[in-house]
């Protein structure tokens, strides 16, 4: 997406030019917005269509899910167009403009990388033991291995990178309307420390995304990411705990944590389509330039099935062992 924004403004930027060079017109503001819109469109479909879909595991099946807020009743087509129309503006945000233009620097070097070192990451095994980052059965939305079932496989830094949220039995995430954070099973829920580790970076001063349950994407913030939190866990190995509520996070840069710690709440800040934890390991203290490494939890119930420890995929239900669960599991 960041490297679809760029190209898009990119361009446009070089049609706009050919245009006044060749025919010496000047496009009106209107008819430059409506070539970016456009161009992005299309190197979005562009880029999904030719989207590595090389493994066995099946994609993940949200056609029963429904779709949060009054968006919903249009369903995910119909959340990804205001989501799309107000991404986009992000590149007029010139805090967040530098943050896309770092994040696609640092992919660029981090895809030179991957190619140096000849496969995609997945069988990394992590030097830190870690368990779920809160309480409670939570629901993975987003997020797993392969290409089909990771969200972010292009952006080498979230390559697999977890969104978590809480939903009911039907999959729904909130109650009543979906306009307001209370709405919401798992907003303002505890985030624990998935580990022993010290804190890298803070940020708190972020305020609530607009326009809840309107697949409106918060192009006016300071970070795209909302408040988070960055923990060193080991050497190497980085945990982002992102798009947290404003002022809830309970650590400072140096403190050492320890694995359990409340560390924040569950918020919807940044850009975020409704409240949840967005969590990832990368192998550098940067957002930027950090390499993306698989998670496995360990001591955890899979769809209510003890488990000793899970690499996670979208859609299944997830929860700390009880201890009698830990007590039976090998």
């Amino acid at each position: 997406m960041i490297t679809t924004l760029l190209v898009s403004l990119g361009l446009t930027f070089a049609l706009m030019g050919l245009v006044d060079w060749g025919l010496g017109l000047r496009l009106p503001g209107w008819a430059i917005i409506a070539l970016y819109l456009a161009l992005y469109a299309v190197l979005s479909w562009f880029g999904r269509s030719r989207r590595r879909t090389t493994d066995d595991e099946p994609a993940p099946d949200y056609s029963h899910w429904p779709t949060s807020g009054p968006i919903g009743r249009f369903g995910q087509r119909g959340l990804r167009v205001p989501w799309l129309l107000t991404n986009t503006l992000s590149i007029l945000n010139p805090l967040q403009a530098v943050q896309v233009f770092r994040q696609l620097v640092g992919n660029a070097e981090l895809e030179r990388r991957a190619r140096q070192r000849g496969d995609d990451g997945s069988g990394y095994r992590t030097q830190a033991i870690y368990t779920l980052p809160f309480d409670g059965e939570w629901l993975l939305y987003n997020g797993g291995m392969t290409p089909k079932t990771s969200h972010s496989w292009d952006v080498l830094g979230q390559r697999f990178a977890l969104d978590f949220v809480q939903a009911d039995a039907a999959f729904a995430r909130h109650r009543g309307r979906g306009t307001h954070p209370g709405d919401y099973y798992c907003y303002d829920a505890p985030i624990l420390a998935a580990a022993d580790g010290v804190v890298v970076t803070v940020e708190q001063r972020i305020g609530l995304a607009p326009l809840l349950g309107w697949g409106v994407c918060d192009f006016t913030a300071r970070s795209f990411v909302g408040n988070h939190v960055l923990i060193e866990h080991a050497e190497g190995e980085y945990a982002l705990y992102a798009h947290l509520v404003k002022d809830s996070v309970t650590v400072r840069p140096g403190d050492r944590v320890l694995r359990g710690q409340t560390i924040g709440r569950c918020g919807h800040t940044g850009h975020s389509t409704e409240p949840h934890l967005h969590f990832h390991l990368q192998d550098s203290a940067s957002l930027f330039a950090g390499m993306g490494l698989p998670v496995a939890f360990t001591a955890l119930a899979v769809d209510g099935q003890p488990v000793g420890a899970a690499h996670l995929t979208a859609g299944q239900r997830v929860r700390a062992q009880r201890p009698a669960e830990r007590a039976a599991t090998p």
